[in-house]
C-alpha cells in the first residue's frame, strides 16, 4: 500500500512534463466539465421556466376567451330575465286559464326565446316551466319544471350562488335532424319577486361540446401535453383529446409535469394544463449532445499538447491559467494574447473562441423573445366601466323609488341600445352610424344621471355615415371630457359638441367641450409617445394604429374660450384585417 511519504517522493521524481501534463488535463476537464454541467443546468431551468410561462400565458388566453363566450351566454339570459312579457305570461301560467289563452302563451313564449337564438355560442334553448299548462307537454323547447326537480344539477343549480350554474358535458337527444349531440349545459333560475321567492322557470341554454374543444385545442402547447377544461368534481368538461370527455383527470407526478391552472371567470371551471418535462427536455437533447462532443474534443487537444508540448508550457502557463480561471468564474469577456502560432498558441485561440462562445451561447440563452400581438386583439376591445353601469342602474333604481318608475323604461330603454351597440353582434368594425348612436345614447344616459346639466350636440356628414370605422373610439373621448372636464367645473354643467366630416379621404371627429381644460404639461403628454396616459386615450389609439395604420391618431388641444379639442382621423379607404366584421 502507497504511503503519504513514497506518494509524495514518487511526485518528487516524476519530470515536470508529466506534472503539467497532469495538471493542464485536470484544468481542462475540471473547468470545461464544470462550465458544461452549468450551462446545461441553467439551460434547462430556463427551458423549463418559459414553457411554464407560455403554458401560463397560452391558457390565461384561453380562460379570458372561454370567460368572454361564457358572459355572452349571461348576457342573453340576463336579456330574456328582464324581458317583462315573458315575466308576466309565466306568472299567469301558474293560475288556470282557457285552454285558448294557453295555446296564445305558448306560441308567445317561442317567439320570445327564438328572438335571442342567435348567438353563436348557443345551440338550443330550453325553458323548464313551473306550470301544469299544456305548452309544458310539448317537451322539445318548452318542458315541465317537475321533469327536472329529481335531477343533481337542478339541486345544484338551486344551490349556487353564481346565478349561472353550468353541468358537465352529457349527450341530450334533440330528435329530428339534429340528433344526439354533446353539449354543455348552463342554467338559470327565474324566481317570480327576486331570489328566494317561488320558482317562475328554469331557462337552459346550450352550448355544443365541439366549440369549447376548439377554443382549447388552439392552447395545446405541446404535442403529448394536455389541456382540460374541468368542473368542480374535477371532472373533464372538455379536452384536446375528445377521448378524454367525462373522464375524471388522473393524479399525476408534479415532479414529472408542468401543472398550470387558472379558474374561468363566471362559471365553477377551471383550465388545466399537463405538459411533460420529458417532451420538453427531448428538444434539448441534440444541442446537449453537441455541449458533450465539445467537452469531449476539448479535453482530447488539451491532453495531446499536454503531452507534446510541456517543455515550453512552464513560460507561458501563467497567463493561461488566469484566463481559465476567469472562464471559470464566468468572466467571458476575458482574452489572452497569441503570441505564437504553434500548438500553445493554438490552444490560447481555442481558449479564446471558447471563451466567445459560451458568452454568446449565455446571451442567447437569455434573450428574451418579442412579445407578439394577439390577432383578434382581445385585450384591446372596448370594456365597459363599471361605475358608469352601477351609477346607471343605481339612477334606474332611484327614479323608480321616487317617480314611481313613470321614466324607468326610457331610461332602460337606453341602457339596452348602449349595451347592443357596444356588443355588435361581436364585430370589431361597426358602421359610422352606428358609433355615434352608441356614443349620442351613453350622453343621454349622463345627462340623465347628471340631472340634465350636460348638454350636447352631434352633427353628421351624411356621406360619412355609409363608411364603416373601429368600434368604440368616442365613447371614452366622451367619458374622459366629462368626468375631467366638465365635472371638474364648479358649477358641475356642461355643453359636448361633436363633429364628423370627411376631409381628404379620411373621418375626422372632432370633440369639443366647455370644461376646465388642461394644462400645456398634460397635452404635451396626451399627443406625445408617452404612455404615461390614460387607459382609454391610449385604448383608442391603439385601435386606430392596429386598424388603419400609422396615418390615424388622436390629437389633443386648448380651446381658446375655455375646454378642450380632440380630433380624431382615419383613413378611409385603407383595407382592414380579415375578419374584423365578423368578430
Amino acid at each position: 500500500m502507497m504511503t503519504e511519504n513514497s506518494l509524495r517522493d514518487r511526485l518528487s521524481r516524476t519530470r515536470i512534463k508529466t506534472k503539467l501534463m497532469l495538471v493542464f488535463m485536470a484544468l481542462i476537464i475540471v473547468t470545461v466539465g464544470l462550465v458544461s454541467v452549468v450551462i446545461y443546468q441553467n439551460t434547462m431551468q430556463i427551458l423549463e421556466r418559459r414553457v411554464e410561462q407560455s403554458v401560463d400565458k397560452a391558457i390565461r388566453q384561453a380562460s379570458s376567451f372561454l370567460s368572454y363566450k361564457l358572459s355572452n351566454v349571461k348576457d342573453v339570459a340576463g336579456i330574456l330575465f328582464m324581458n317583462q312579457e315573458l315575466i308576466d305570461t309565466l306568472k299567469r301560467g301558474k293560475g288556470d286559464i282557457p285552454l285558448g289563452r294557453q295555446i296564445d302563451d305558448y306560441q308567445k313564449i317561442l317567439n320570445i326565446l327564438r328572438s335571442v337564438q342567435n348567438s353563436r355560442e348557443i345551440y338550443s334553448i330550453r325553458l323548464f316551466a313551473n306550470s301544469n299548462n299544456i305548452y309544458t307537454k310539448e317537451n322539445m323547447t318548452i318542458f315541465a319544471l317537475s321533469a327536472i326537480e329529481n335531477e343533481r344539477w337542478y339541486r345544484d343549480l338551486l344551490a349556487t350562488t353564481d346565478g349561472l350554474y353550468c353541468r358537465s358535458t352529457y349527450e341530450y337527444d334533440y330528435l329530428g335532424e339534429r340528433g344526439k349531440q354533446q353539449v354543455v349545459t348552463c342554467s338559470r333560475v327565474l324566481y317570480s319577486e327576486g331570489y328566494g321567492s317561488d320558482i317562475l322557470a328554469v331557462l337552459s341554454l346550450d352550448i355544443l361540446e365541439e366549440k369549447l374543444q376548439d377554443i382549447i385545442k388552439e392552447t395545446q402547447i405541446t404535442k403529448d401535453g394536455k389541456v382540460y377544461l374541468t368542473d368542480r368534481d374535477n371532472r373533464i368538461v372538455s379536452g384536446s383529446d375528445p377521448a378524454d370527455t367525462g373522464q375524471m383527470v388522473a393524479d399525476i407526478d408534479p415532479q414529472s409535469y408542468i401543472v398550470s391552472s387558472t379558474p374561468i371567470e363566471g362559471s365553477n371551471w377551471q383550465l388545466v394544463a399537463h405538459i411533460p418535462k420529458d417532451e420538453i427536455y427531448a428538444e434539448s437533447r441534440s444541442w446537449s449532445y453537441q455541449l458533450f462532443a465539445l467537452f469531449v474534443i476539448v479535453c482530447f487537444f488539451g491532453a495531446i499538447m499536454a503531452i507534446a508540448f510541456s517543455e515550453g508550457l512552464t513560460r507561458r502557463i501563467g497567463p493561461l491559467l488566469q484566463q481559465i480561471k476567469k472562464i471559470e468564474t464566468e468572466n467571458w469577456d476575458s482574452q489572452t494574447a497569441v503570441t505564437s502560432h504553434d500548438e500553445i498558441g493554438v490552444l490560447q485561440t481555442h481558449l479564446n473562441r471558447l471563451s466567445v462562445n459560451m458568452r454568446q451561447l449565455i446571451e442567447e440563452k437569455y434573450k428574451s423573445e418579442s412579445e407578439k400581438r394577439e390577432a383578434q386583439l382581445q385585450a384591446l376591445h372596448a370594456q365597459i366601466n363599471p361605475h358608469f353601469l352601477y351609477n346607471t342602474l343605481d339612477l334606474i333604481h332611484w327614479m323608480a323609488m321616487e317617480k314611481g318608475a313613470r321614466d324607468i323604461s326610457e331610461v332602460a330603454g337606453q341602457l339596452s341600445d348602449f349595451f347592443r351597440l357596444s356588443l355588435s353582434q361581436g364585430r370589431d368594425i361597426i358602421p359610422i352610424a352606428d358609433e355615434l348612436e352608441h356614443v349620442r345614447t351613453y350622453l343621454h344616459i349622463q345627462s340623465r344621471r347628471f340631472g340634465g346639466n350636460i348638454q350636447f350636440s352631434i352633427e353628421a356628414d351624411p356621406e360619412l355615415l355609409r363608411h364603416k370605422t373601429v368600434k368604440l373610439i368616442l365613447q371614452p373621448i366622451v367619458e374622459n371630457a366629462i368626468q375631467h372636464g366638465i365635472r371638474e367645473k364648479r358649477d358641475k354643467s356642461g355643453f359636448i359638441a361633436i363633429r364628423s366630416r370627411l376631409q381628404n379621404g379620411h373621418a375626422v371627429f372632432v370633440i369639443e367641450d366647455d370644461g376646465v381644460g388642461m394644462s400645456m404639461d398634460l397635452l404635451d403628454r396626451l399627443n406625445g409617445d408617452t404612455t404615461d396616459i390614460g387607459y382609454g386615450i391610449r385604448n383608442v389609439r391603439d385601435k386606430l394604429r392596429l386598424y388603419f395604420g400609422e396615418t390615424s391618431g388622436v390629437a389633443f388641444d386648448v380651446r381658446e374660450e375655455g375646454g378642450t379639442k380632440v380630433t380624431i382621423s382615419f383613413p378611409l379607404e385603407r383595407e382592414l384585417p380579415a375578419g374584423a366584421e365578423q368578430g
